[in-house]
């Protein structure tokens, strides 16, 4: 879910420098989503819960421009491999520490969420490098390499082995600052009771615009819903207004209110304003 929406948000913004057809909500306006998720938890509202944990930890604007925080990881090593999945977390360096993409390094890791039964991503400090071994990685058709540095559980004294990828961009920590302010908008009791929800919809073709929706007490609704709501700022935006508020479930639109997005077809953001409901 939430790589799939930071995949996204490039493929929005690229559109919206491209195409005077893009047709956002506006701050306020009446639109037409579709639930897509139910979220119970705060770590299932955080696109990345790394990013959010190292700003929450004092990593300034500083710091990130400065180089000195990166983004780093290893893969979980499955019997065929084919479900070997990458494992993203931050690593704050000191200064005048010369390192580059591909080493590999020890740090001081901390858990940042949880998705699905296993931790997704962690905040870390350097300790020092780490001479990597070959038996350290395994073979891996889908890496550049041929190759990924595997990962290992989290030591007792909070220990871990990653690899570099590369310098945080200053784009994505901006994200995860607005994420940040938005989410401070949203109890956790409100997530408890199932009175958020995550929603999406289609402002042109081949884009999507996500939002956290508030819904009233006496509203019921499950992913698959189409719900009516007042827009306020969407996830994985720079906007930190507040959060959508949902006003009534309607029924399925026409098909003509639906646009392709990557050979799919999602509800055009404001069908509403167009036809009315």
């Amino acid at each position: 879910m939430n790589n799939y929406k930071k995949f996204h948000l490039l493929i929005i913004l690229i559109l919206a420098c491209l195409s005077g057809c893009s047709h956002h909500p506006v701050y306020g306006e009446k639109f037409v989503l579709q639930v897509i998720d139910i979220p119970t938890s705060r770590q299932e509202i955080e696109d990345s819960p790394g990013l959010n944990l190292a700003i929450q930890n004092g990593v300034s604007t500083q710091k990130m421009k400065a180089g000195r925080l990166l983004k780093t990881g290893c893969y979980r090593e499955s019997p065929t491999n084919k479900n070997s999945a990458r494992r993203f977390g931050f690593t704050l360096i000191p200064e005048n520490i010369e390192l580059k993409e591909g080493d590999t390094i020890l740090i001081t890791a901390e858990e940042a969420g949880e998705r699905n039964g296993e931790y997704d991503s962690f905040f870390g400090k350097y300790i020092k490098k780490y001479n990597a071994v070959e038996s350290d990685y395994f073979e891996y058709q889908y890496s550049n390499t041929g190759k990924a540095f595997r990962c290992t559980p989290i030591s007792e004294n909070n220990q871990m082995k990653v690899e570099i990828y590369s310098k945080v961009k200053f784009w994505d920590y901006e994200l995860a600052e607005a994420e940040i302010i938005r989410n401070k908008l949203i109890s956790d009791e409100e997530l408890a009771e199932g009175r958020i929800v995550s929603g999406e919809c289609s402002p042109s073709v081949d884009s999507w615009y996500f939002y956290n929706v508030r819904i009233p007490e006496k509203m019921n609704v499950k992913p698959g819903d189409y719900i009516e709501a007042v827009a306020g700022a969407p996830s994985t935006s720079y906007k930190t207004g507040n959060v959508s508020l949902a006003i009534r479930k309607i029924v399925k639109p026409p098909k003509s209110d639906f646009i392709y997005t990557h050979g799919r077809l999602t509800i055009d953001c404001l069908a509403k304003k167009r036809i009315g409901y």
